[in-house]
């Protein structure tokens, strides 16, 4: 919920003939549809029978009480082994007659526990380090050889480090493989998976798991620093699996791993986090580092370092790493998540990385695996219990690197710094052509998934989730040729309609990938009004974004709403917030709507990546308020009519967006995303006529201090001429106990009225900085939020002379309002509760208040 109101973003199913740009940090959070496709299908987890001798259960550090894991796990006597998972889990069973299992790891000591033949059991073992590893770090680290080696890491780091090269390029294979794991006896006997044989499949350690998305694609990139160019060719893809997935390998958890997993840097973007390189600058007040050995490798002698969390509460991984001792450049490093409690329904990450020196010398990125697994739960209700959770693994392999670009990267423009192209046949490439690019053939293992996942796809119920995941994140399911939407309108209720019904939809990409026409109808069981809308948009063939949409609205709109909200929430189709759930959370009567009748044309051009251009033309028919009649002069008025233009300019850097054929999404920069409007127009209200213009501005970004993430956004506009007041700006208030970003929490609706405006939203979250130190707290993944909200602006009386402020104008409109928050995020994984402070003076809004809101977050 966003201040009540859904957050429910646009994203639609993906065109594989446009352009997605690949530099990028991630906004969209695919995270909610992966959640809604495992819960529904882990309904029926049960635990399965056996009559052999099933031990299953958890590895820990004796002393920080972190799960570990590789731990080598075996049934004494026997040829009978495993390893435990990243988060630490096992699960060993025999059908021979055993009594003793057996647990090794290096740096630990070993143990040894009876088991009962012939019963499954669970375990929870606890292993303690050696006191080797104990010895090593009391002799005095600025002397010992672990800390030389780390000191060497850290001061040639930037000479190691691939991103600081002038210019390269590569050749990357990527591929993705999801699939749901640990999938129990009563799931197979489904009747949905009766007569669908073969689907279900079993890992190397004996896990049973349903495939259900696979992916192949080849990509060449070019870089230059100065200046700054880059470019990325998708030259092959292919895929198979639930669309929704696909979402994801783009949109989501691929953040900041386009170039590859660099080490070298403090901190390794990903899932939406922060975390810190065990090269940290600073890495002694993170980890600790253990020498294990010293190896001749193909670069010479080398050492191979263990590095664990120094505490509890950072992003931090355990693992090891091998540096070679003439350069100090890592070559090789696997780290996994330590305590991945504090990431909801991340259960366990590790990363392996390779980085290849060219010429003996230059560090350069070869190989990388990732493996996470999210969990459909936040809770944990049996401890030792292996659920069914979404297993994703993604492999990188890197070829053809050329360090030395003696040529400028060739985009389409001049002006362009970035840009994204996919060739021609790119999913036309034959079984030839993949067998010659991928490093590493497929196994036996990957047919046998991607013949399971052209089955899986053929299920009803599979369909059926991805149309339901699909409805959750764009508010609308399809049907076909028609997709029914927005759900969350279908019903509201306000004041002045009473019970509002809405039934409506578009057409989907089945119908046209470059048109849609949408439209819809609704009824007010208070008024007896009838509202509606219709829409149609047209994608342009060219080699740029050329869209031209025309449509005509006719409904209830909240006073204050603007399309000014929609430079900040860019993926939003309308300017409205309302929807049930707001309603449902209401702390004040909704009687601020007033009938608007308007007509639109649009036309948008794509002038080049990064830059667009889009004008359009209104001529709107607004009714007075049923509430807050219009006064003229102190006559009643039943509507004024207003026609304008408008241009807007908008820049973005490094930004990363879908296109839908007809619909683009935004995703996110790490960059400032910058919007521009200059609109100029004519309203008749009486026997008045006034022509005005209008100057809007917006200036959004995010970035990173240390774990904590800081968003910021700036608005700000000057209003030339005479307007009736609802053409005003009108501070976005919010009279719910939701909470909102980039509304004031505190404010009332139609409080202030300004011609001359600037607005503040700050939000600073800490990702559990604090909570994750405090014992007892550790584990329930609290996380800090603090914000602030600022506003200033004036209003000239002039515009009171074509109508009448209402009753609600304070009397401190022409003085700032600040209001600062405070509060905890992710209360039992979903929920977020802010204090609220109103510092300014108020007429009747609230001074102080709690607020809450539903969030879905990694």
């Amino acid at each position: 919920m966003e201040g009540g109101h859904s957050r429910l973003m646009n994203m639609q199913k993906l065109n594989n003939n446009k352009s997605v740009l690949f530099f990028e940090k991630v906004a969209i959070n695919p995270l909610p549809k992966l959640l809604i496709l495992c819960f529904v299908i882990c309904l029926a987890e049960v635990n399965g029978t056996s009559q052999t001798t099933v031990v299953e259960g958890r590895v820990y550090d004796g002393e920080t009480h972190d799960p570990l894991p590789l731990v080598n796990i075996s049934f004494q006597g026997t040829t009978i082994g495993t390893a435990s998972d990243t988060a630490g889990y096992f699960s060993l069973s025999a059908n021979i007659p055993v009594d003793t299992i057996v647990f090794s790891s290096l740096g630990y000591v070993m143990q040894k526990h009876k088991v009962e033949k012939g019963k499954e059991q669970s375990l929870e073992v606890w292993l303690q380090p050696t006191q080797i590893s104990l010895a090593e770090i009391k002799v005095k680290p600025d002397e010992g050889p672990v800390r030389r080696i780390m000191t060497g890491v850290v001061t040639n780091r930037e000479k190691n480090n691939p991103a600081r090269l002038p210019g390269y390029s590569y050749r990357r294979y990527t591929k993705w493989d999801y699939r749901i794991n640990n999938v129990t006896d009563k799931m197979t006997a489904w009747n949905i998976f009766r007569h669908a044989g073969g689907i279900f499949k079993y890992d190397d350690k004996g896990t049973r798991y349903l495939p259900v998305y696979f992916s192949e694609q080849v990509v060449f990139n070019e870089y230059q620093k100065e200046p700054l160019k880059r470019k990325s060719t998708i030259e092959a893809d292919h895929t198979q699996g639930l669309g929704l997935l696909q979402e994801t390998e783009i949109s989501g958890f691929t953040s900041g791993l386009d170039d590859g997993i660099n080490f070298y840097n403090n901190t390794i973007p990903f899932l939406g986090h922060q975390f810190i390189s065990p090269a940290h600058s600073n890495g002694w007040f993170y980890y600790k580092y253990y020498l294990l050995d010293s190896v001749m490798t193909r670069y010479g002698k080398a050492y191979q370092i263990r590095f664990t969390p120094r505490r509890k509460g950072d992003n931090t991984f355990r693992g090891e790493m091998t540096v070679v001792d003439s350069s100090f450049a890592i070559t090789q490093i696997k780290a996994t998540l330590v305590n991945p409690e504090h990431l909801n329904f991340i259960k366990d990450l590790e990363i392996q990385a390779d980085y290849h020196l060219l010429n003996d010398s230059v560090p350069f990125y070869g190989q990388s695996r990732i493996i996470f697994s999210i969990d459909y739960l936040p809770v944990e209700f049996k401890k030792n219990q292996k659920r069914v959770e979404l297993k994703a693994i993604n492999y990188m392999h890197f070829r053809d690197a050329n360090i030395g670009l003696n040529r400028e990267v060739e985009l389409s423009h001049r002006q362009l710094s970035y840009e994204s192209v996919k060739a021609r046949d790119y999913k036309k490439k034959d079984s030839t052509y993949w067998q010659s690019i991928r490093p590493v053939a497929l196994d036996a293992n990957d047919w046998e998934m991607k013949a399971a996942i052209d089955s899986v796809n053929r299920l009803p119920l599979v369909k059926l989730l991805d149309n339901v995941a699909d409805m959750a994140m764009t508010g609308y399911y399809d049907l076909g040729y028609f997709e029914w939407g927005p759900y969350d309108k279908t019903i509201l209720f306000n004041e002045v309609e009473g019970t509002h019904l809405f039934i409506g939809g578009r057409t989907s990409e089945e119908v046209s990938e470059n048109f849609s026409l949408w439209g819809g109808v609704g009824y007010g069981t208070r008024n007896k009004q009838w509202l509606g809308r219709v829409g149609a948009g047209f994608l342009l063939p060219a080699s740029r974004r050329n869209l031209i949409s025309a449509e005509y609205n006719n409904d209830m709109i909240l006073m204050g709403e603007s399309e000014n909200i929609l430079y900040l929430y860019e993926n939003k189709q309308s300017p409205s917030t309302s929807n049930l759930i707001s309603y449902l959370f209401l702390r004040d009567e909704l009687d601020e709507l007033y009938q608007v009748k308007k007509l639109t044309a649009s036309f948008e051009h794509e002038v080049r990546t990064g830059f667009s251009l889009k004008t359009s033309a209104t001529a709107s028919r607004i009714y007075s308020p049923q509430f807050y009649p219009f006064l003229s002069n102190g006559n009643l008025l039943d509507h004024f009519d207003a026609s304008e233009v408008r241009i807007r300019l908008r820049w973005s850097w490094l930004e990363k967006y879908l296109d839908y054929g007809y619909r683009r999404i935004y995703l996110s920069s790490p960059k400032p995303v910058v919007n521009l409007v200059f609109s100029g127009g004519v309203t008749e209200a009486g026997d008045e006529r006034e022509y005005y213009g209008k100057i809007h501005s917006t200036y959004k970004h995010h970035f990173y201090l240390g774990q904590a993430r800081i968003n910021y956004a700036v608005e700000g506009g000057w209003i030339l001429g005479r307007v009736p007041y609802p053409l005003l700006d009108i501070p976005r208030g919010n009279e719910t106990y939701g909470i909102s970003r980039y509304r004031f929490n505190l404010m009332d609706n139609i409080e202030f009225f300004h011609d001359r405006y600037l607005h503040v939203f700050t939000e600073c979250n800490l990702n559990g900085f604090w909570f994750k130190r405090i014992p007892g707290l550790y584990r329930l993944g609290l996380r800090e939020v603090i914000s602030a909200k600022a506003m200033i602006g004036s209003v000239d009386n002039r515009h009171s002379q074509l109508l009448s402020f209402p009753l609600t104008y304070s009397d401190y409109n022409n003085k700032p309002y600040l209001e600062i928050g405070a509060g905890v995020e992710n209360v039992l994984r979903f929920f977020r509760f802010d204090a609220i402070w109103r510092l300014t003076e108020s007429d009747k809004a609230p001074r102080f208040g709690i607020r809450a809101s539903f969030e879905i977050k990694i």
